[in-house]
């Protein structure tokens, strides 16, 4: 569910609906309050009333130019800040067509790509365990992973619903940062990775520029290939979130296949003996590799509903032998 990546933190008193218009320009002030606990306040309150069942509410909102308000809060010196209005974005575009277009018309992409250095700087500070890195609570670190997973479910959103908004994600040169999720498995949130994963096969579906982009970066194909192709459990990492994992890491190989094998034929052209086949042998196997890999998982649920399935049957079996026993109707 794009809409709630994560889950994010409920904010105390944070408001869900509102009474009458006047109260949300108040609202919204509040997010340039000089208290930080206004601030994440206002953000979360925000995010709730997007979020309201009725439209007549988030339209309000809009009226108010809620999105202007939000997105420039994206630079605030707070993390749970950035959470909070990072999280009601998220929820917005992903409910709203039109206001997904005004986001995008608004430029949330700057506001993006200032923000990922710092978030990238301090994922690898956990995973690496730096003096920076070690010194987060776990509370801090969710932060950081959950404000992630907005900011790329946010493009996410924008690539899917708002085509003309690919030329701008295309020149924010994100295909580095994507792929360094595939490298990390199990030292960060799967759900997380998986979302980074998502993206990635949606921005390389049919979107050249993104798929040769990817083929150009140092190691980035071996690192999907590897994983598609792994016979090996990782650790704190359950057997379906890898599972979904490598799928994304085969989805985004088959998308980029074409490009691939076309970029292959121009480099060997003209040699005698063409293309080498262990250049070629990986892409030729993609298909039967991929397709093992989403049997074994549709194997693993079919197991499991089986099992479920003669579970329920013997109860039924010994509740009629014991009806007949006691000379009781069957159920």
């Amino acid at each position: 569910d794009r809409a709630t990546p994560l889950g994010h933190p409920a904010v105390a008193g944070a408001v869900t609906t509102v009474k009458s218009k006047e109260e949300v320009p108040a609202l919204l002030k509040k997010l340039k309050s000089d208290d930080a606990n206004d601030r994440v306040w206002a953000a979360a309150s925000s995010s709730n009333l997007l979020m309201s069942e009725d439209p007549a509410v988030r339209r309000l909102l809009l009226a108010n130019n809620v999105v202007s308000e939000l997105i420039e809060r994206m630079t605030d010196s707070v993390p749970d800040v950035i959470l909070q209005v990072t999280g009601a974005l998220h929820k917005l575009v992903a409910i709203d067509q039109g206001a997904a277009e005004e986001v995008s018309r608004k430029n949330i992409f700057g506001a993006i790509q200032a923000l990922i250095p710092r978030l990238a700087m301090s994922i690898d500070g956990i995973i690496k365990n730096s003096d920076d890195g070690a010194k987060l609570t776990v509370d801090e670190r969710n932060i950081v992973f959950q404000t992630t997973d907005n900011l790329i479910s946010i493009l996410w959103v924008l690539c899917e619903t708002v085509p003309w908004s690919l030329k701008q994600i295309n020149n924010m040169a994100l295909i580095p940062f994507l792929i360094s999720f595939f490298k990390v498995i199990g030292k960060l949130p799967a759900s997380l990775v998986q979302t980074a994963g998502q993206f990635l096969y949606t921005l390389t579906d049919a979107n050249i520029h993104a798929q040769h982009t990817l083929l150009g970066h140092p190691g980035a194909t071996q690192t999907l290939f590897a994983l598609v192709n792994t016979q090996h459990g990782i650790d704190e990492v359950s057997a379906d979130d890898l599972t979904i994992v490598r799928i994304l890491a085969g989805g985004v190989l088959a998308n980029i296949k074409p490009a691939a094998l076309s970029q292959l034929e121009k480099t060997y052209k003209g040699h005698a003996d063409g293309t080498p086949e262990a250049e070629v042998k990986p892409w030729d196997d993609l298909s039967r590799a991929l397709l093992q890999v989403i049997s074994s998982f549709i194997q693993f649920d079919v197991d499991a509903a089986a099992e479920t399935a003669a579970a329920a049957v013997k109860s039924v079996i010994a509740a009629h032998a014991e009806s007949e026993a006691n000379g009781a109707e069957p159920p």
